[in-house]
């Protein structure tokens, strides 16, 4: 994880690297969602919102705007 500042909006944002190798940006602070990955409550997880749900200028960083 890289910690950096969005270039639209100012905001920390981290990147991570999905398991196919594009990097993505996360919001570091909450919304913080819980995610249960066997349906009974049991092996939680915590998961940060992606910052293109976030972002005022996300629609600036859109492949379709280039």
């Amino acid at each position: 994880m890289t910690a950096s500042t969005c270039r639209g909006c100012g905001r920390p944002i981290v990147w991570i690297e999905t398991p196919d190798g594009k990097r993505i940006p996360l919001d570091p602070k909450p919304p913080v969602y819980r995610v249960t990955s066997d349906g009974r409550g049991e092996r939680d997880r915590l998961c940060m919102v992606s910052h293109f749900a976030t972002c005022p200028q996300a629609s600036d960083f859109s492949a379709s705007n280039r």
